[in-house]
């Protein structure tokens, strides 16, 4: 019984002993930066709702550099509690702009959020392309992060850019968006958002405060293909006196030396919850990088889409477990079988003319058809084992998911060739 004891208690110290994995060595999300030190610029004047922070890469110190807006969340208006995420991204090579658009909780209204920020962003370019001391922007390279309300913000600005006076941006990412109990600050919808602009849509398994409704909003009802766009959700892994959160707040990093002298109770807030870890690391600040990298060079595009291994990893405990996986929607039909433990289902025959005969014991109400690049083109309610496919596609190569309920319970992979 004591040897029992003591097995569980020893156990019970191992696994309370793990720790988080570190930053990345290399690659996106990693310290392999381009640039030692960070130029900051405040253009925030006194009881300002539209003033701005500016961050520029030095040492070396480039002529040009690609543009992030980075939009803060409801109440954050301080750069701070984001400041290792932004010297993270100053110092890969990158101009941050970090616009104010509220004075404070109650004023202004958020009716005018978005507005205050594109006039801010304006302001910044301008300031920038008046002085050739500045690194001058590459506003062909031109992307919006935004956190919580920010994210609704960047979501505006991305599908309404050329009513707001800024620069098309090619990538998109809002981090936990949402604008929680307001009903307004929001466009009525998203389907305008341009096609061609690579977004990341990433929310927190346990967000409390806006959930994931706008994420999911934006995600299905948005026509960029699936190969520029995907929903991640952040998981939690409650492990070791370390555990990996799911929150809200988890995209903070704070860093005092970026603190924008302005103050209050969410920015306290802030400061007190934006410890970085490998929640920052692993997903905002990886996603984040490759999300960039894809747009504006067409590299890393495996890391920022595709529910690849390289896009969902999150790193290993000290022990060398997984740290849970990040999900990723649409599911990679090539990679769904290993990650979700499906069953492969037998169909024939195959190669098929049109007409297919299903033969697996499974429970299924519905068939999605998708291409080989993850798009999907067809979705067939069935409640039989015969389906002709022919109806649905044109001939060429796709993968079947056979859903109960809307629950993955198996695929298949079929070759529709020309009668």
């Amino acid at each position: 019984m004591k040897l029992g004891f003591v097995y569980i208690l020893m156990l019970t110290n191992l696994c309370f002993s793990q720790s988080q994995p570190s930053q990345p060595a290399s690659g996106p999300g990693s310290a392999t930066y381009s640039h030692a030190t960070v130029n900051n610029y405040d253009f925030d004047p006194l009881l300002s709702a539209d003033g701005y922070w500016l961050y520029e890469p030095s040492s070396p110190k480039p002529d040009s550099a690609n543009v992030i807006v980075f939009n803060h969340g409801y109440g954050v208006y301080n750069p701070g509690p984001y400041g290792k995420w932004i010297e993270h991204l100053v110092r890969q090579g990158n101009i941050v702009i970090f616009p104010r658009y509220q004075l404070n909780l109650s004023i202004p209204l958020p009716s005018v959020f978005t507005n205050n920020a594109a006039k801010a962003i304006r302001d910044a370019l301008t300031e920038l392309q008046s002085d050739t001391s500045y690194v001058q922007p590459r506003t062909d390279n031109f992307a919006l992060i935004g956190h919580s309300f920010g994210g609704v913000i960047s979501s505006n600005l991305a599908t309404e850019y050329a009513v707001n006076g800024i620069p098309k941006p090619k990538a998109l990412m809002p981090c936990a968006p949402g604008t929680g109990g307001f009903n307004s600050g929001r466009l009525t919808s998203y389907i305008a958002l341009d096609t061609s602009i690579s977004t990341l849509i990433v929310v927190a398994e346990n967000d409390i405060v806006v959930g994931d409704t706008f994420g999911r909003e934006l995600f299905n009802t948005t026509a960029i293909p699936f190969s520029r766009k995907n929903l991640v959700i952040q998981k939690r892994h409650l492990r070791g006196l370390d555990p990996v959160l799911a929150g809200h707040n988890e995209c903070l990093a704070a860093d005092f030396s970026y603190d924008g002298g302005t103050v209050g109770s969410v920015i306290t807030g802030g400061y007190t919850e934006g410890a970085t870890d490998a929640v920052n690391y692993y997903c905002y600040w990886k996603l984040a990088d490759a999300l960039i990298n894809c747009a504006f060079n067409g590299n890393d595009c495996n890391v920022a889409f595709g529910d690849t291994y390289e896009q969902k990893f999150m790193g290993k405990w000290s022990d060398s477990t997984d740290v849970n996986w990040l999900e990723v929607y649409p599911k990679n039909p090539t990679s769904i079988t290993e990650s979700e433990g499906l069953k492969t289902v037998n169909i024939f025959p195959n190669p098929t003319q049109g007409n297919i005969t299903i033969e697996h014991d499974l429970k299924y109400n519905s068939v999605e058809i998708y291409s080989l690049s993850g798009e999907l083109t067809e979705k067939i309610n069935i409640s039989t084992n015969e389906l002709n496919i022919q109806e649905h596609v044109k001939s060429g190569k796709y993968y079947l998911h056979f859903k109960h309920n809307d629950k993955i319970v198996g695929v298949a992979k079929v070759t529709l060739v020309n009668n």
